[in-house]
């Protein structure tokens, strides 16, 4: 029985190992089908058949032969139209060049201050009062040896003298860095070609067994030209992260390392010492070689005299080399040049400085001059990196959309409170992680294998408390900081006892003749507080952080805020970061040696009016400091004296670890491919005056000087036979090329005749998948080459890569995933995602957004301070893995989301917003099919579909939970799939509107003659042929002329929809998206929202009309009903467009009506869909990660009018 039993499991098994294997026969046949009938669509609407076709039917009848040149004439404008449409579509990206800036009047450069000659002497620290006694021989280019000459005894080496240098200053450490020319040009090209001198300084330290690092600070575009270099080094440093698990697998072994940037206080810190302009400056180079870079500087320059006066110091002012000259439109800008040692009139001469990063994709590199800017106390505005988002958060303005930085820049000059604490924020932030000694310590704490410690001083406050209350308000004071170094000695009377292990009480009586040295016990600060003060939590770190760019013996508050009975004031404003005449010594650090002597008792006393004079004393800034402020309101106080609630980044120490942890890269070997030498033997010479070339060992260096906008095509001399690309469907191809040129590859499919099939172009660095045409027999290949730049083709990769860097770093505590996100150039794509990530940062929930995109590579972008990362399914799994995500929130789920989603679906909670397509059978969208063709593409598409669903919600798992905008689309839903969903695994939730960018002004009664139309164009869903048909309807009407009408939107279908309208005057038509900010504009002057649709669950471009007051005009279809009514709009019969028609009559007919409903319209989406509530509602499923709370029911609460309030889920 035993053996039967096994025959038979054995069979049964084998039976479903063989249905399993034909499903994915079966499943790869019907896919190869699908893309075969897409492929044939594609090819029969193309213009080559349409002709081929015309001219086999003329050959075959007569009456084909005569109606021939009236076909080929429709076929000519045809492809003319196609023509223009994409020149107006590429036009777009063409660079505008910089305009010409108005007259500017000569000013002159930033006057130094009266005591700058003193602050130099007594405040700022000299080139070794820092330094420790290690012994660094080292080759560096100029900036790097100034910012390192203050943390150690540091020499120079040249290439002549190299050797008898090392013998006699015998280091302890070699240190060289990725230099370019080092000391006095001396080393110009000698490190990058690893040159003899460098070789025989590396092998004298091996041999006296002193330690070696070098340091690439021009990574990841510089990774191969140093490679040979770091090879002989025993450690390695970068400044990208995204190259260590490069090097680890290049070199063969672990010590590699992350090292940014940083800033030299010592040189760049907040002490003022000029008269700041209130301007922007600029104060670096321009790169002919990085074209993106020049374009962002061209935004930057356009863009930023409209708020300030801009200037800018060039650094090679006066070189002829043409490669890193200004072009002359810039020169009434330029004001002169700095060496290294006077960058600081640009960092401290100004209000405002900017940043230009060459390297915008890297996760951690970006240029030195933010860390010296911030340093600076400086406000810093930037073009956009994904290192600065993630290392500094929103501590710098940093975005590449013109409009969103001067919208951010202009809050802050209309609040110079706020501008000041975010200065104060970025400040605290590179003085406490981001400062040259923190480098050496990292470095030498991997050369010795033991941590360095960070030396932050030690301090001792004391005060005095009288009874309970007070010693309650001064242990509060000293639980409040967020600096831990800190020693409280409270005087007190008997009885009391302390609540803080930091807090040390002393009774009264046995004060007797103690001095404030005694009490101080060894401490490098004293201090005092009093109980009626307020001193914020960062109080005494932002002391303590200022020893460090200062050798002042007192630091305290002259600037600073005191509270009486008619608030809380600033006193003493503009003496932040200034010499002090008199520091209170309530708000202030002293050293114990200068209070010699001094008896704790009567320090004491002295204590509320005692003022320190002291001819090194510094007065630091305002904040995190109130005097008298016992008894005011709390929150008054924080908000007025405290920090913002600001995002300052990743921590260098979670980075760092992070970094350590890294593997190394794996590259598979037996991977086919043709290098980059091949490539251009196959090639041969371009015969091109713009394209140069050159090839070197296996790769082929391109540069081009093409204007923007230009592109040429080359194609290879010699064909290739299909089979040597492709042994198998599809074609997998990568071409691995270095940044710096928009290059694609070009694939021509041929014939065995060698006569053209098809073309193909492919991105670089992509993994791309095509099939082969099945006539194909041979190959040709090409590159098309866009605008200016240089790149190097390593190797055309005959198959895929792993295209995800080795980690990707998570900068908030929850993912939105989705299939879309709005960017600067396609505001559309799912605009209203963006409604509610901001929505979630206003009220303190931070997200990353994960923008889902097979086969492509790892990218990052911002959109409006929201950090946007693209990449593949490989990437969302990496992030998935680091566990740095409690939830996830997924809109438009997929099976390609799912297939990553589903293995962490035990372990994360999983929230999915449904909005419609993504779960819809065909039938629900029949109206988007043109044909036959298309239904039965949409149906195969419909059943693949409702697999998916099916399989994934029945079961559902218990870690998953469904968002739904509307009751309507939940039933819908539910009736689709077959069965019910739990009810506590689902919610309503509708799409937040933002009623405050959308907000009310009561409509004039003549805005009721203005009808607004603002709608995609990319299928029949929405609906705008019924809004034509109902224009021209009315165009019958004797009042027609009195009706405006401004249609905008774009889209396939927005030409062949609107042509008809094109003969109204009073119809204007514009082709175009906007932004929130413009359509919320453009809707005060409009009355009436002309919105049909054939299907909605909810229509938030309508509902966000209805917030500014304008009278939805639409259809009784889908979940519409539930968000119109007819007291606060019109709903008219499903695809009716007479009853469109009618109700625009209706409003102009009857003006009170129109008021009537506009002002219902408002009131509906307050009450309904306002942001604040949706957000709280989702906030709480979000942050209740246990709770599985049942779907609310509105009817389950009677009191509420379930006309305007509905289900929200909370």
């Amino acid at each position: 029985m035993n053996a039967m039993e096994r025959s038979l499991r054995k069979q049964l098994a084998q039976a479903r190992e063989q249905i399993a294997t034909l499903n994915d026969h079966l499943h790869s046949a019907n896919a190869k089908r699908h893309l075969a009938e897409q492929r044939l669509i594609k090819t029969r609407a193309s213009l080559t058949y349409q002709l081929g076709y015309q001219l086999k039917t003329a050959s075959q009848s007569l009456g084909a032969l005569l109606r021939l040149p009236a076909v080929l004439l429709r076929l000519y404008r045809q492809a003319r139209r196609r023509r223009t449409l994409t020149r107006q579509a590429g036009g777009d990206q063409t660079r505008q060049s910089l305009p010409a800036p108005a007259p500017l009047v000569a000013t002159p450069a930033p006057r130094p201050l009266a005591e700058a000659d003193y602050i130099h002497s007594h405040l700022l620290p000299g080139a070794q009062d820092n330094a420790r006694p290690l012994k660094v021989a080292c080759v560096m280019d100029s900036f790097t040896y100034d910012a390192y000459r203050h943390e150690c005894q540091l020499l120079q080496l040249t290439p002549a003298h190299g050797l008898a240098e090392l013998e006699a200053f015998q280091p302890e450490l070699l240190f060289i860095e990725s230099a370019w020319r080092g000391q006095d040009d001396l080393w110009r090209n000698k490190v990058g070609h690893n040159g003899e001198e460098l070789r025989k300084i590396v092998q004298w330290c091996k041999d006296h067994g002193v330690p070696t690092v070098f340091w690439n600070k021009e990574d990841p575009v510089h990774y191969e030209t140093f490679l040979n270099t770091a090879k002989q080094f025993d450690w390695v440093f970068t400044t990208d992260i995204d190259c260590i698990h490069r090097y680890k697998g290049a070199l063969g072994h672990e010590r590699v390392y992350l090292l940014p940037f940083a800033c030299q206080p010592a040189v760049h810190n907040p002490i003022e010492l000029y008269e700041r302009k209130d301007g922007f400056c600029f104060a670096g180079a321009y790169y002919v070689r990085y074209p993106e870079r020049t374009r962002d500087l061209v935004n930057l320059i356009s863009e930023l005299p409209r708020l300030r006066p801009l200037e800018i110091f060039d650094r090679n002012l006066g070189k002829q080399d043409p490669r890193y000259q200004f072009p002359s439109e810039y020169q009434p800008y330029i004001v002169g040049t700095l060496s290294s040692a006077q960058m600081d009139l640009a960092y401290k001469g100004y209000r405002y400085g900017v940043n230009l990063n060459s390297i915008k994709q890297s996760q951690s590199m970006f240029a030195r001059r933010v860390f010296e800017l911030l340093g600076s106390n400086t406000l810093t505005v930037s073009n956009f990196s994904r290192g600065l988002r993630v290392l500094l958060g929103d501590l710098v303005i940093t975005t590449d959309n013109s409009a969103h930085r001067l919208n951010r820049l202009q809050a802050l000059a209309d609040n110079p409170q706020h501008s000041a604490k975010l200065r104060l924020a970025g400040l605290r932030k590179v003085m406490q992680e981001h400062t040259y000694a923190h480098r050496l310590r990292y470095v030498m704490a991997k050369v010795t294998g033991t941590p360095q410690a960070d030396p932050l001083p030690t301090i001792c406050i004391l005060a005095n408390a009288v009874n309970n209350a007070e010693l309650l308000a001064l242990t509060r004071h000293l639980q409040r900081q967020r600096y831990s170094n800190v020693i409280m000695q409270v005087v007190v009377n008997v009885g009391a006892t302390a609540t803080d292990p930091r807090l040390r009480l002393i009774s009264r009586k046995h004060l007797n003749a103690v001095t404030v040295a005694e009490l101080a016990n060894g401490a490098d600060w004293v201090g005092g507080m009093m109980a009626e003060d307020y001193y914020g939590p960062h109080y005494l770190l932002d002391l303590a952080l200022a020893t460090r760019y200062s050798q002042a013996n007192v630091i305290g508050k002259v600037a600073h805020y005191m509270a009486d009975e008619h608030g809380i004031h600033l006193r003493n404003a503009g003496q932040d970061y200034r010499c002090a005449r008199a520091i209170a010594a309530r708000c202030a650090l002293i050293k114990p040696s200068a209070l010699a002597g001094q008896t704790a008792c009567a320090w004491l006393h002295a204590l509320p009016t005692l003022a320190y004079q002291d001819p090194q004393a510094l007065a630091i800034d305002a904040f995190n400091y109130c005097k008298d402020a016992a008894g005011t309101n709390p929150q008054h106080l924080s908000a007025r004296v405290d920090d913002l609630g600001v995002d300052s980044g990743i921590s260098l120490d979670a980075l760092q670890r992070h970094a350590e942890s890294i593997p190394p890269l794996h590259v598979s070997a037996s991977t086919p491919h043709i290098s980059g030498a091949a490539l251009a033997k196959l090639f041969g010479p371009i015969g091109s005056r713009l394209l140069q070339t050159e090839v070197e060992a296996d790769t082929w260096h391109i540069r081009s000087s093409l204007a923007d906008g230009r592109h040429e095509y080359h194609y290879a001399r010699q064909e290739l036979p299909v089979a040597q690309l492709a042994s198998s469907a599809p074609l997998k191809l990568f071409l691995d090329t270095t940044p710096g040129l928009n290059i694609q590859l070009v694939i021509l499919f041929l014939d065995a005749q060698q006569q053209r099939i098809s073309t193909l172009l492919h991105t670089a660095n992509r993994n791309q998948s095509c099939d082969v045409p099945p006539e194909a027999a041979y190959v040709r290949l090409g590159v098309r080459v866009y605008a200016s730049g240089s790149t190097t083709l390593k190797a055309l990769v005959l198959g895929h890569r792993d295209i995800q860097p080795s980690t990707l770093l998570a900068k908030a505590g929850h993912l939105l995933l989705t299939n879309h996100y709005p960017a600067y150039d396609d505001l559309y794509r799912n605009g209203f995602l963006h409604t509610r990530v901001s929505a979630y940062q206003a009220q303190g929930l931070a997200v990353d957004v994960f923008r889902l995109r097979p086969n492509e590579p790892v990218s990052y972008q911002e959109f409006e301070n929201v950090d946007v990362i693209t990449g593949a399914q490989a990437a969302l799994a990496t992030l998935l893995g680091s566990g740095a995500y409690p939830s996830v929130l997924v809109h438009f789920l997929d099976p390609q989301m799912w297939e990553v989603l589903r293995l962490h679906v035990h372990s994360l909670r999983m929230i999915v917003w449904v909005h419609g397509a993504e779960i819809q059978p065909w039938w629900r969208r029949a109206h988007n099919y043109a044909s036959e063709e298309q239904r039965q593409l949409g149906k195969l598409e419909s059943d693949r579909r409702l697999a998916f669903w099916r399989t994934l919600l029945n079961p559902m798992p218990a870690n998953l939970q469904l968002v739904f905008v509307s009751r309507h689309f939940a039933e819908e839903v539910m009736e689709d799939l077959g069965f019910r969903l739990p009810n506590n695994q689902y919610r309503i939730i509708h799409n937040p509107i933002n009623t405050q960018l959308f907000s009310y002004q009561e409509k004039p009664p003549e805005q009721r003659k203005k009808i607004l139309s603002i709608r995609p164009y990319v299928s029949r869903t929405y609906a705008n042929d019924l809004s034509v048909k109902a224009i021209q309807l009315l165009a019958q009407k004797p009042w027609f002329n009195e009706l405006e009408f401004r249609l905008i939107g774009d889209g396939p279908l927005f030409e062949e929809t609107l042509a008809p309208l094109r003969q109204y005057p009073n119809v204007r038509i514009e082709k175009g998206y906007l932004k929130q900010s413009e359509i919320a504009e453009l809707h005060k002057h409009y009355g009436v929202f002309l919105c049909p649709s054939r299907m909605d669950t909810q229509g938030v471009s309508r509902d966000e009309a209805m917030a500014s007051g304008l009278v939805p005009v639409t259809n009784r279809v889908g979940a519409i009903p539930e968000f119109v009514d007819d007291d606060s709009g019109f709903l008219a019969a499903p695809d009716s467009f007479t009853e469109l028609s009618d109700a625009i009559e209706s409003l102009f007919l009857n003006p009170g009506i129109f008021q009537e409903k506009s002002l219902n319209a408002r009131q509906r989406v307050v009450m309904q869909s306002d942001t604040l509530q949706i957000s709280r509602a989702e906030l709480n499923l979000i942050r209740d990660a246990n709770d599985h709370r049942e779907s609310v029911d509105p009817t389950d609460h009677p009191a509420l009018d379930t006309r305007l309030v509905h289900v929200i889920g909370s």
